[in-house]
């Protein structure tokens, strides 16, 4: 009986009644799938996207689904304005902003020796400039209130290079060390900064590739021989955001289907 109390009492922790989180990126793909599992345990959730008229219905449809309020806020991740203004208003909406899940991101896939400058500024701007200013912003009010949780949506390309999306893979490089400083620098804040780097997922972003010749190479590269599904990052996430992380700052889960632990040549991989 005492061993049953701990368990609950330890699954305890990954609940996150009272807390207000921001989700960037959430209108659809995994940032929906992102809001939906932190409004799921609990948690009243900001979500943001560059289209109100996409925002709304999902707004809608998760806070129906949860039975929490879903707020979702226009913005612009590469504008520091939209930042600034956006984070004014989830505090004054929601009384105290206690989780960033920065998850909003653009792609442009070009080989590097024909980049074109305002392609790899835009990708760098959003990726890597929007993340830190979302994070410095969102990192002072946390500071105010005595802490939170932060983060960050990586990539198999931070920590690998992969054809075609230079600015991407410089960018997502970057994130992941902007994740371990925030980590140091914010611990006396009691703030935790983590990231997460998903592999290949089923989304209606990857349709593409999943029907393509680039499918049997993500198969035949990934040891667990398959896509993963959204949901399969709801783990991690709530790991990441819940008191169940208080003494886990600046590290980087790959969930990938053990894609970045190596392949199996014995199956001719």
């Amino acid at each position: 009986m005492q061993i049953m109390f701990r368990a609950m009492e330890i699954l305890e922790q990954f609940r996150l009644d009272g807390k207000v989180a921001v989700v960037t990126g959430a209108s659809r793909g995994l940032g929906r799938v992102f809001a939906e599992g932190i409004a799921g345990a609990g948690a009243d959730v900001v979500i943001t996207g560059r289209d109100m008229a996409t925002l709304k219905p999902v707004a809608e449809e998760i806070a129906g689904q949860t039975g929490r309020r879903i707020h979702p806020v226009c913005m612009d991740v590469g504008n520091l304005d939209d930042i600034r203004r956006t984070v004014a208003e989830v505090r004054e909406v929601c009384g105290r902003l206690d989780i960033l899940v920065n998850n909003a991101g653009v792609n442009h896939r070009e080989t590097a020796l024909d980049f074109r400058e305002e392609d790899w500024d835009r990708v760098v701007d959003v990726n890597l400039k929007g993340t830190f200013f979302m994070c410095q912003t969102c990192g002072r009010a946390m500071k105010e209130q005595g802490g939170g949780k932060i983060v960050t949506i990586l990539s198999l390309t931070s920590g690998i290079g992969l054809p075609t999306v230079v600015p991407y893979t410089a960018a997502k490089g970057g994130m992941m060390q902007i994740t371990k400083m925030l980590a140091v620098e914010w611990a006396e804040h009691n703030i935790q900064v983590n990231g997460i780097a998903p592999g290949f997922f089923r989304t209606e972003l990857t349709k593409a590739v999943q029907e393509d010749e680039r499918n049997n190479w993500i198969l035949n590269r990934t040891p667990m021989e398959r896509w993963g599904e959204p949901e399969e990052l709801l783990g991690a996430m709530l790991l990441f955001c819940s008191p169940a992380s208080d003494f886990i700052t600046g590290q980087m889960i790959y969930v990938d289907g053990g894609f970045m632990a190596g392949s199996d040549w014995r199956k001719g991989k």
